[in-house]
C-alpha cells in the first residue's frame, strides 16, 4: 500500500501544508490525488493505533508489519475466508487454491502476530478466527480501493465479487445498530466487466440491532434493499455527506446501516 510509506505520507503532507518552489522556479503541491493519498495514509494510521497490542507507531517497523500482514492477506484471499468465519489450515489450504500450503502458513503467522487474526480450539484441530482489529482494517483497504479507482495504473486488479463478500462481511461484523432496528437487508453492487453488469453483495438479517446472519442470497425476500455501482458505494461509505446508493421499503433499515458503515469505519475526525 503505497499510501502507508512514511516517507511519501512526509512529502504529502509537506506539500498539502505549503507548495514547494525548487530553486529553478518550479512549485509543487498536492494534486487531487495527492490528497487522497493523505487520507488513505491517515486512516492507515488511524487503524493502527487501535491495535489490540497498542498503539503502533506510524513509522514504526511493527506498524509496518501490520499493514504488510493485511495487504498480504487480502491479496491471498485469507482475510476473505476467514471474513466468512473460522477455518482451519485445511479448509483455507482447500479454499485458496493460488497459494502454496507453505506461504499459506508463513501468512497466517504473520497475521497471528501482529494481532489480526487468533487461534480457536476447533473439534480436534486448531481453527484461525478473524479479529475485530483484522475486520476494522477494511476502512484502508476501502480508502485505497477508492484511490486506486480514481487513479488507476497499469496492471491494477479490478474489485470482484469476492472482494465485495468480504467487505460487507467485515464491515457488518463491527457496526452496531439501534436495538429497535429488526428486518432483512439486501445490500447490492453492481459490478461493471467487459461491459456486462454483474450483481453482488449480501443479505444481512438484522435481529433487534444485531447482526445475526450474513449470506451471498441477494435473491430471497428482504424488507429492504440498498443499491449502487462501486464508486456509489466507496463514496457513500466514506464521505459524511454523499448519499448516491439507492435504497428502498423499509429505509429507516437500510439508512441505519449505511449511517453505521460511515460512522464506525470513517467517521473520525482528519486532522
Amino acid at each position: 500500500m503505497t499510501a502507508a510509506d512514511p516517507a511519501n505520507r512526509a512529502i504529502l503532507r509537506s506539500v498539502s501544508q505549503r507548495p514547494f518552489a525548487t530553486v529553478g522556479g518550479r512549485l509543487f503541491k498536492a494534486s487531487p490525488e495527492g490528497r487522497e493519498a493523505l487520507f488513505t495514509a491517515f486512516m492507515v494510521e488511524h487503524w493502527l493505533q487501535t491495535s489490540p497490542q497498542g498503539p503502533l507507531d506510524f513509522e514504526g517497523d511493527d506498524a509496518a508489519a501490520a499493514v504488510a500482514a493485511l495487504v498480504d492477506g487480502w491479496s491471498a484471499s485469507i482475510v476473505h475466508m476467514l471474513a466468512r468465519g473460522p477455518m482451519s489450515l485445511a479448509q483455507l489450504d482447500r479454499a485458496i487454491v493460488d497459494v502454496g500450503r507453505r506461504e499459506l502458513k508463513r501468512l497466517l503467522a504473520a497475521l497471528l502476530r501482529t494481532g489480526q487474526v487468533e487461534t480457536l480450539a476447533g473439534d480436534g484441530e486448531t481453527l484461525y478466527a478473524a479479529t475485530d482489529w483484522m475486520r476494522r482494517g477494511i476502512a484502508p483497504v476501502i480508502s485505497a480501493a477508492r484511490l486506486e479507482r480514481r487513479s488507476p495504473s497499469e496492471g491494477m486488479t479490478p474489485i470482484d465479487a469476492l472482494d465485495v463478500e468480504a467487505g460487507f462481511r467485515c464491515a457488518l461484523a463491527v457496526i452496531e445498530l439501534p436495538k429497535q432496528l429488526t428486518g432483512v437487508c439486501r445490500l447490492r453492487l453492481n459490478l461493471e466487466h467487459g461491459g456486462r453488469t454483474h450483481f453482488t453483495g449480501v443479505t444481512a438479517d438484522v435481529d433487534r440491532g444485531q447482526i445475526v446472519s450474513c449470506d451471498l442470497d441477494i435473491g430471497r425476500r428482504a424488507d429492504a434493499w440498498a443499491l449502487g455501482s462501486v464508486e456509489d458505494w466507496l463514496d457513500t461509505v466514506i464521505e459524511p455527506d454523499v448519499d448516491r446508493v439507492h435504497t428502498g421499503n423499509d429505509r429507516w433499515l437500510t439508512e441505519a446501516l449505511l449511517s453505521e458503515l460511515h460512522d464506525t469505519l470513517f467517521g473520525v475526525r482528519v486532522l
